[in-house]
């Protein structure tokens, strides 16, 4: 799927590569530097000024339009999968409808502590 085709609120499949940080001899490093990731959330747009970044939603708080979001530079996405449209996620995500107006991406300080649960 090309990006100009996406709608902000599509459900969305990325595959991308990241460098590894991975243990191994000079010669599995020189071969095979990078890692295969794929990420899969609500499509934001792509934004950045030097560089260009695909935002993709993963949460959002209710109320507030506030998306916790994974930022993938545009030139390491090797493709884009739509898995839903807007019109059918809008059903589930309540928030998707309000997508047409200015979003907030919430941010963390480095070395903010989190509370995290694991249930």
């Amino acid at each position: 799927m090309k990006l100009e085709e996406l709608r902000r609120g599509d459900l969305i499949l990325v595959r991308w590569t990241d460098a590894s940080d991975t243990k191994a001899t000079l010669e599995e490093h020189a071969s095979n530097p990078e890692t295969g990731c794929k990420d899969w959330g609500v499509f934001l747009g792509v934004s950045g000024a030097k560089h260009r970044f695909v935002i993709v939603g993963k949460d959002v708080v209710e109320g507030h339009r506030e998306w916790g979001a994974t930022r993938i530079p545009l030139e390491l996405v090797e493709e884009i999968h739509l898995l839903l449209p807007r019109d059918q996620v809008a059903h589930i995500i309540g928030e998707v409808e309000a997508l047409g107006r200015r979003i907030r991406l919430r941010k963390h300080r480095r070395g903010e502590a989190r509370d995290v649960r694991v249930s």
